[in-house]
């Protein structure tokens, strides 16, 4: 077992409607009253943004929302951000939202302690400036664990996924609320739901894996393949969501120190080449790919994965089970409404240079060496390949193991 240390600095709260009682932490930290939230415009034109203004107007704290935020946000997005933290002098910000406001949110609650903008500290090129603001994470979709990880994501003028890691970059206080993910589409519950399966999956089978890791890992695992099918059929079932949220946040945990893989390594590629929302990108790369990494290291691993997944049969070897837990994740994604094809997208053969480009590119290759098995640019390709040819129906089917 390689040596290995564990710290999580994020304060979790969870229960139904933790998102109004937010006034308190602020206070305890600020004597400003100030608040910045920062979200989309559906979330706010839904509704889910003012009960927690209306929530925080009652303890006295002035809000100013920014709601500019993309699905995959930009360098934009996060200097807007930052600039309205600043102007309004606030020292607390509250993220709600999926992946994009939170790493929104928490990005900008560093570029606004500096005179730089995102684009500066992109990829590690420089390091953030001291955090001083509070930063309150309330994720309204059960997938990317960004409330408890200290790495972002964001996208470029071009398009390209680029990452961002600061040990500051935690938020210090992850609100988990059932009662925010009840109205979210089935489309988004499903796709942000494998995002955290993958997550999961893909830390505990990754180079930099160890006990916490799998034990959160596998745990999450299990929370989704329980409950997402569940929240699919009923959809205002808190104890389900709430199941869903919790796996979210556990393979935060899984891959604050565990990383991810391939699937991820792909996953952005789709999304810098033809604008796939993550967790779909992630899903799609993993149901091409799990069979592929069982030529691995992580057999036995995998093994647990399966019965994680929830496969119950006994076999002869932890290849065969590990197989079976691949079988039962395509039948899971085949379930979901997840499209698995991308020519509604836009992705035709001819756009195989550039998806593999993305692949290759150095924003990706973290991902790609810490897979649990090496992908050469052979393998790459022949994914890429696979992903643009695909057509549901059984007409393409996944590679198997090689």
């Amino acid at each position: 077992m390689n040596e290995f240390q564990y710290f999580l600095k994020t304060r979790v709260q969870y229960g139904e409607n933790k998102s109004l009682e937010l006034a308190g932490p602020i206070q305890e930290f600020s004597g400003k009253n100030k608040a910045v939230i920062i979200t989309d415009h559906a979330l706010e034109s839904l509704g889910f943004i003012q009960p927690i203004i209306d929530s925080l107007a009652a303890s006295g704290i002035e809000c100013k929302v920014y709601s500019e935020v993309k699905s995959n946000p930009t360098f934009q997005n996060i200097d807007e951000a930052a600039a309205l933290i600043r102007e309004f002098d606030s020292d607390a910000v509250i993220a709600v939202g999926g992946g994009s406001p939170l790493d929104t949110a928490k990005t900008a609650a560093l570029v606004a302690g500096g005179d730089h903008g995102a684009e500066h500290y992109a990829l590690m090129a420089n390091p953030f400036p001291p955090k001083k603001v509070l930063m309150i994470a309330v994720p309204t979709t059960a997938g990317t664990g960004a409330e408890v990880t200290s790495t972002t994501v964001y996208s470029d003028a071009h398009h390209r996924k680029l990452w961002a890691w600061d040990q500051n970059m935690q938020p210090d206080l992850a609100v988990l609320d059932p009662v925010l993910t009840i109205n979210l589409p089935d489309f988004l519950t499903a796709a942000t739901g494998i995002d955290a399966l993958v997550h999961a999956l893909e830390a505990i089978t990754g180079q930099s894996s160890n006990p916490i890791i799998e034990a959160s890992g596998l745990h999450a695992i299990r929370l989704v393949s329980e409950n997402l099918p569940l929240v699919m059929r009923e959809k205002e079932n808190l104890d389900a969501r709430g199941n869903l949220l919790i796996a979210s946040m556990l393979a935060g945990i899984a891959i604050e120190y565990g990383g991810t893989g391939i699937a991820h390594n792909i996953g952005h590629a789709l999304s810098t080449a033809g604008g796939l929302h993550h967790g779909r990108a992630v899903a799609i790369a993993l149901y091409h790919s799990y069979e592929w990494n069982l030529d691995s290291s992580q057999i036995a691993v995998f093994a647990k994965a399966a019965r994680a997944f929830g496969v119950t049969d006994s076999y002869d070897s932890d290849r065969e089970l590990a197989h079976a837990g691949a079988v039962r994740y395509r039948k899971l994604i085949e379930s979901l409404p997840i499209d698995l094809e991308v020519t509604a997208d836009g992705l035709t053969a001819e756009d195989l240079p550039h998806l593999l480009a993305a692949c290759l590119a150095e924003e990706n290759q973290p991902m790609r060496r810490n897979n649990c098995r090496y992908a050469a640019d052979e393998d790459l390709e022949r994914f890429a390949k696979q992903i643009i040819a695909f057509q549901q129906g059984g007409k393409t089917q996944p590679l198997s193991p090689a």
